[in-house]
């Protein structure tokens, strides 16, 4: 085990290592973890980036960005608790706000820590009212980020405290990119994704992405999806479901069959949403994203309890964990 600082791609870099797993970190660029790898088996599991220009032109597509607020905002504008918010519109051909401000500004290291099975790290973003974007989201708070690798592969846990004297909306998401295929010696066809989804797809308005408030029964596609799975890059994937969690977890499987391995991507209960998203399935990835809230749930004309819609009340916490690993499996080819 060891935590050491590097440079990587020009950029300041945390690496970690517990086990057969290393991990890196950009404490500097929205605190994404850009890679995992195992070691010994010579994976790479995340999307990771080429060089730093192309990653700091579009950091959502890369590694583990954090989405606060997850995906699309209708106009940039929605009222919470009788107070009204105008995020800016940074997808101009479908006036939206997309993906929230913390995917692209700097995190601090607030701690590194080794023990006998683990290497820590833990970042922290502080919000405050000097934050440039305050004027757009009028809240302080703590938002806590605590990677934890071992033998048995990556835990990360998220606690956001709000400091501020307003209940503060909450809705939080990860862009996470799968790298399709994982292992160096198979091909795409070689892997298989499992989502636990539950009975319905969210019906989505193709020009805006954005959910019409009515479900889709499951299609022919949808149910492999949730059972024997589909191959993640053989055709575009933009699709947004409910999640069917089990004993307090939900999960995205992706199986290499030539390998027998198994990439399980576990996630809390409290992350209610999946959005799948794979670019135009050409270019060597998949993202299933967890969500906490529907896309664009504050202004949806639902009940909470189907949107998602929650806030933090003043000096409360919201935690939740979620857990990557690669298993051994039988059956293989």
């Amino acid at each position: 085990m060891s935590i050491s600082e590097i440079n990587w791609h020009g950029e300041r870099t945390v690496r970690f290592t517990a086990g057969p797993y290393e991990a890196l970190v950009l404490p500097e660029v929205g605190g994404n973890l850009v890679s995992l790898r195992d070691v010994e088996k010579g994976l790479d599991l995340l999307r990771t980036f080429p060089d730093a220009a192309t990653f700091r032109e579009k950091p959502q597509v890369w590694g583990i960005p954090v989405l606060f607020p997850p995906n699309r905002i209708e106009d940039g504008r929605f009222t919470f608790e009788g107070r009204n918010y105008r995020l800016p519109i940074n997808e101009p051909d479908r006036n939206n706000h997309l993906h929230g401000f913390l995917h692209t500004r700097p995190w601090q290291v607030e701690s590194t820590e080794q023990t006998d099975q683990a290497s820590i790290v833990r970042l922290v973003f502080h919000a405050t009212a000097q934050s440039d974007f305050f004027r757009h989201f009028p809240h302080e708070f703590d938002f806590h980020l605590t990677y934890r690798l071992s033998a048995g592969g990556l835990e990360q846990e998220v606690c956001i405290r709000n400091l501020s004297p307003e209940p503060m909306p909450m809705g939080l998401g990860f862009h996470t990119a799968f790298r399709i295929p994982f292992a160096p010696d198979s091909s795409p066809d070689d892997c298989v994704m499992q989502v636990s989804i539950g009975s319905g797809r969210w019906e989505m308005d193709k020009q805006r992405m954005l959910p019409t408030g009515g479900q889709l029964p499951l299609g022919e596609r949808d149910q492999e999806l949730l059972e024997e799975g589909v191959h993640p890059t053989a055709a575009p994937i933009s699709a947004h479901y409910v999640a069917a969690p089990q004993d307090g977890f939900s999960q995205a499987v992706i199986t290499d069959r030539r390998q027998g391995l198994r990439l399980v991507y576990q996630v809390d209960e409290k992350f209610g949403f999946w959005m799948l998203w794979n670019g135009d399935g050409g270019q060597g990835f998949v993202c299933p994203e967890p969500q906490t809230w529907l896309v664009n749930a504050p202004n949806v004309p639902l009940p909470a309890a189907e949107t998602g819609m929650q806030g933090v009340s003043p000096g409360g916490q919201w935690r939740a964990v979620s857990r990557i690993r690669v298993e051994e499996v039988s059956g293989r080819r």
